[in-house]
């Protein structure tokens, strides 16, 4: 296979051989997403030397420190950033390319996983972003799908946790890897070398979804492989955002807002649900349009889902307190009724079971939604910003 590295480029985009920087210099973009860093142009081979220090180093350094920054800290009131005060001790990382070399940027999510885990105890991983106004596609994108944190390293509770933000101007992209062909024809055995290092750079992906490198589905996996690098699948309403596990932050929910009537709430946690589906049911909207109607305390959907793989209906049931609990989240006590950002870490979790209609041993599904499943699925992200309240 050496001969065919004169001819191809194994990327998640073609791109200029140049190196991607490391911006450590905290602009308000930045800032406004928590990160210590930003890493901007295309990934190309070298770049994982290139960050892998300055990641290794205490964002803050000690009080006594000499160095110490305290930009680092005060990124800290960032309403896109988790607030526990062990983050001070993380890095988070802002992401802006076009893409690159697959093969650094699957390099780069390994020495991710690796850095979740530190043997003190203590706080670990790395953290992602995509700032307003930037760009994360193809290989970038799996790089941002790598961020973590890691509260107490060591505990199985706590492992394995994603923790990667977009800024609902920013834009997240995949598609399936792309081999850059450097003549317009080639003999059928070099056509099939080709095809195989293809092949070879799907595996390596699986591979790392497998391993707990990426968060990602094999639904997503399978929805990014459909996608050509000139046509790639860009996330771009809530729908997208809860089905691939991506917080979109700063948004309205950060300044106490909730735009959308009671109703909408519970319509909207039925609907998300389908995003959060185990693997083994393919849901579908049934036929007839889907209603919520209240049944003491449960909120019950009508015409909710059909399993396509077996043709069992199921609906929606959700605890009708969970709007009054909502409210007592969206305007604490001492937060002058959501004049202040919110604490990221207590974003609100909605629940809800999915209930099979035809008698069925132990079919019925438990799911807990993240922090975007209270908002209505085809809400545009771009529109669920919001600037800061004035002081």
């Amino acid at each position: 296979m050496r001969f065919l590295s004169g001819l191809i480029c194994l990327a998640l985009l073609a791109t200029p051989l140049q190196a991607a920087t490391l911006e450590t210099d905290i602009s308000p973009k930045m800032a406004e997403m928590g990160c210590t860093a930003r890493l901007s142009g295309p990934i190309e081979t070298g770049d994982l030397e290139r960050i892998a220090p300055f990641l290794e180093t205490s964002p803050t350094g000690g009080f006594d420190d000499p160095d110490f920054r305290p930009d680092v800290i005060f990124r800290q009131f960032s309403p896109a950033l988790d607030y526990a005060p062990d983050a001070i001790f993380t890095h988070r990382v802002c992401l802006n390319s076009a893409g690159g070399s697959l093969v650094e940027a699957l390099r780069i999510v390994g020495y991710i996983q690796d850095q979740s885990s530190d043997r003190s105890g203590g706080p670990a991983g790395i953290q992602t972003a995509i700032a307003r106004d930037d760009t994360c596609n193809g290989a970038c994108a799996l790089v941002f799908l790598a961020g973590r944190f890691v509260r107490f390293s060591g505990n199985p509770a706590y492992e394995g946790r994603s923790n990667f933000i977009l800024h609902p101007k920013g834009r997240l992209s995949l598609h399936a890897p792309a081999i850059d062909l450097t003549q317009d024809s080639y003999s059928p055995e070099t056509a099939r070398q080709i095809w195989e290092v293809g092949m070879q750079a799907s595996a390596r992906i699986a591979a790392m979804i497998a391993g707990g490198g990426l968060f990602m589905s094999e639904g997503l996996f399978a929805e990014m492989l459909a996608h050509p690098a000139d046509d790639p699948l860009v996330l771009d309403t809530v729908e997208q955002a809860v089905r691939w596990g991506v917080d979109v932050e700063p948004n309205v929910l950060n300044y106490g807002r909730y735009p959308y009537a009671q109703e909408q709430f519970f319509d909207a946690i039925c609907r998300n649900s389908r995003g959060q589906a185990p693997a083994h049911l393919d849901l579908q909207p049934g036929s007839g349009a889907m209603t919520m109607t209240r049944n003491g305390e449960v909120m019950r959907s009508t015409g909710a889902y059909v399993d396509a793989r077996t043709g069992r209906p199921y609906e929606c049931e959700i605890n009708a307190g969970q709007w009054e609990e909502f409210q007592s989240w969206l305007y604490p006590d001492g937060y002058g009724g959501g004049q202040m950002p919110r604490l990221r870490f207590s974003c609100y979790n909605a629940r809800v079971t999915l209930v099979s209609q035809v008698e069925c041993y132990d079919c019925d599904v438990d799911i807990e939604l993240g922090c975007m499943g209270i908002l209505p699925p085809d809400v545009p992200i771009a529109d669920i910003y919001m600037d800061p309240p004035l002081p």
